[in-house]
């Protein structure tokens, strides 16, 4: 069975694979990044935008984005790819009523969110660890904040997990094997 490592932070050298250890490590636009790894532009292929409660959708966002379990948040779940192949699979929460330009840009932006956010902004790593790709199949994640640069507070949570067959989720730790 599958262990999903949350929310205390691995190392991202524990992953074996450079590529793989770079991207998690990466400080900045993961869309930028991960355009320059495959040498081709991302694209959004499946995206999805409702409302609900943190808690029911991400429990671990609750506390980096200071809510209550209750509280109402945006979600955009989006796949992004490149011609037929998806590339990672993104959750980004925004706290409904906090700040209108992160709800605005997760209802508006079909495109990848990275090169339209408010510059310069700030993004606080929460943890990295293994996820579930598709059932079985493990694969690399990380999760972050993105701060408001005008308010230094939370804007965003953003859970990223990468296809494994891109970016390689084995590591040297026993204990984040699935």
């Amino acid at each position: 069975m599958l262990q999903r490592i949350a929310p205390q932070p691995v190392s991202a050298e524990t992953f074996t694979d450079p590529r793989t250890r770079a991207l998690l490590s990466h400080p900045g636009s993961t869309t930028c990044l991960l355009e320059h790894l495959l040498d081709a532009r991302l694209t959004v292929s499946n995206m999805k935008v409702t409302r609900a409660a943190v808690g029911r959708t991400c429990p671990d966002a609750a506390a980096p984005l200071g809510l209550p379990a209750d509280a109402p948040v945006l979600v955009r779940r989006t796949t992004l790819g490149l011609a037929r192949r998806h590339v990672s699979r993104n959750l980004v929460l925004a706290p409904l009523g906090r700040l209108p330009w992160a709800e605005r840009l997760l209802r508006t932006c079909a495109t990848p969110l990275g090169p339209h956010l408010p510059q310069p902004h700030h993004r606080r790593l929460l943890g990295l660890g293994v996820d579930t790709w598709s059932p079985g199949r493990a694969a690399a994640s990380r999760w972050y904040l993105i701060i408001d640069p005008g308010s230094t507070q939370p804007a965003l949570f953003i859970r990223e997990t990468f296809h494994p067959g891109l970016f390689d989720p084995a590591t040297s730790c026993a204990h984040v094997q699935p």
